[in-house]
């Protein structure tokens, strides 16, 4: 069905995202542990879905979420923020960063994959494209 990135430096938290991807309907999810190693793999791969941290060593999630949305190759590809960060301000950031979703660390499962499949499959407006890079 549909492809997905995970970026979180937890293993934990890659794993248990992964297996709901693949519980999902994502029959081909990919990992990565840093902003740095994502940026890598999206070189040769185009997911429908980004899963991502916020709380990294270097770049922060916020910080490549906006690299992503402000980037015409990848501002189409829908950004799931998934944190322990969930303070209004950090709710309010992910928007500001075009986030198109952001959901707790500890949400449910179900939960996780509605939002994951309704995100895959409806198109995302890139919408931070002043100032687009290439």
């Amino acid at each position: 069905m549909n492809k997905a990135l995970v970026i979180d430096d937890s293993l934990m938290m890659r794993e248990v995202f992964s297996k709901y991807l693949q519980q999902g309907g994502f029959n081909n999810v990919e990992k990565a542990s840093s902003v740095a190693e994502a940026q890598s793999t999206l070189a040769s791969y185009q997911p429908d879905l980004i899963i991502l941290d916020v709380v990294m060593d270097g770049t922060s999630g916020f910080e490549f979420c906006h690299k992503l949305k402000k980037n015409r190759e990848t501002c189409s590809i829908p950004v799931m923020i998934c944190s322990s960060k969930t303070s209004q301000a950090d709710l309010m950031l992910g928007d500001i960063v075009g986030a198109d979703a952001y959901l707790p660390k500890t949400v449910a499962q179900a939960e996780f994959i509605s939002k994951a499949q309704q995100l895959a499959q409806n198109p995302v407006h890139c919408k931070l494209l002043t100032g687009v890079t290439r």
